[in-house]
């Protein structure tokens, strides 16, 4: 268990993923980076443009402020996927 901007939340690893998801209701508006990625989930046939936020973790792993792509709050699963993206600026 760790939190995402101060909400608590698992942080689980997924090595599919090359960015890290949040769900909208753990966003602040001032966190949105006014940046956008296209996302495709494996079951979609289309791509998906979503908006990135700053996103602040902390767990047992440490602390880190990384970048997350923003789904809509009907998406949420209670969890946060960890892609690959953020778990290489861990290893630094």
């Amino acid at each position: 268990m760790g939190e995402v901007n101060g909400f608590p939340m698992p942080i689980l690893r997924d090595t599919r993923s090359s960015i890290d998801v949040v769900c909208l209701k753990v966003v602040k508006p001032e966190m949105f980076t006014g940046e956008h990625v296209w996302v495709q989930q494996p079951l979609d046939d289309t791509p998906m443009c979503l908006p990135l936020a700053e996103v602040e973790l902390k767990g047992e792993f440490g602390h880190l402020i990384t970048k997350a792509a923003v789904v809509s709050n009907k998406a949420d699963k209670g969890r946060y996927p960890l892609g690959n993206r953020t778990q290489l600026l861990w290893k630094r």
